[in-house]
């Protein structure tokens, strides 16, 4: 501590004796204070948009309300502290990610005591993976769990009521990092087939940018950058394809899955580009 000290105010820094001394808070005077702080977590609405604190609070109020209620606070910008009473009603809240706020992920983080709210790193998240272009003999959980690790931690695999895929395609719960692009696929060498490029598919994705692939931003963020670079229209058009159709359109049985509207902003935003 005092080296600390040292470094902010200098080595010849001298205390006076209130400063020295100070005062120590009894742990059972501010118990009920701190009661439910080792339930807490902090969520981060990824987005550049203003996120309205009043709207926040309102929506998860009432969806993370459990035995005991919760309390939400904003505690900086697009980030809030969210508070619990008991373990079982925090477990639940996370074991039910991905979490969204109007088309946009919220990204959660556990807390520990003694630890700044708005110093926690909030990288991380999770989503559903489908892992396209599988050799059909090659349909099976090691293969599914050992591509799933390519994008992040995996979770679980869907084994289809206990058993094998049923052979559309392999499907892989996985912690990600936010803020690195999304992997379209990878080539994989297979025993027998070879070398075979498997896509990838992410189940409900969010607003992500099709130039540079990252989820918390439209395309149009990335289109202007390219504008300012003049770019010709061509050019621009071949970037903006880069990440287009990494959404999922369908379950392991072939039932739609919802699309969040993101197929008429595509064409949106790539009329835009022809315009320019």
């Amino acid at each position: 501590m005092m080296d600390k000290l040292e470094c902010r105010f200098g080595s010849h820094m001298r205390l006076s004796e209130k400063e020295r001394v100070g005062i120590q808070i009894a742990e059972k005077k501010c118990g009920d204070l701190w009661k439910g702080s080792q339930f807490t977590m902090v969520a981060r609405v990824l987005t550049n948009r203003v996120v309205h604190r009043e709207g926040f609070i309102c929506v998860f109020s009432r969806l993370w309300r459990g035995v005991d209620g919760v309390s939400i606070k904003k505690i900086g910008d697009r980030r809030f502290l969210v508070r619990f009473s008991n373990k079982q009603d925090k477990l639940r809240v996370l074991d039910m990610e991905p979490w969204t706020f109007r088309e946009s992920l919220v990204v959660l983080a556990e807390t520990r005591m003694g630890t700044d709210a708005r110093e926690v790193e909030l990288h991380h998240s999770t989503l559903w993976v489908q892992l396209h272009g599988i050799p059909p003999f090659n349909m099976m959980t090691m293969a599914a769990w050992k591509i799933g690790l390519l994008v992040g931690r995996v979770l679980d695999v869907d084994q289809a009521e206990g058993e094998e895929c049923i052979g559309r395609f392999l499907r892989v719960h996985i912690q990600f990092d936010v803020e690195q692009p999304l992997m379209r696929g990878p080539f994989i060498q297979f025993p027998d087939e070879g070398s075979k490029w498997v896509s990838f598919r992410y189940e409900h994705l969010l607003e992500y940018c099709f130039v540079c692939g990252c989820l918390g931003h439209p395309s149009r963020t990335c289109v202007e950058k390219l504008t300012e670079g003049h770019l010709p229209v061509e050019s621009k058009k071949e970037v903006l394809r880069t990440f287009v159709g990494l959404e999922a359109e369908e379950d392991l049985r072939g039932r739609r899955l919802r699309s969040g509207g993101r197929s008429g902003f595509r064409r949106g935003v790539l009329a835009m580009v022809v315009l320019m």
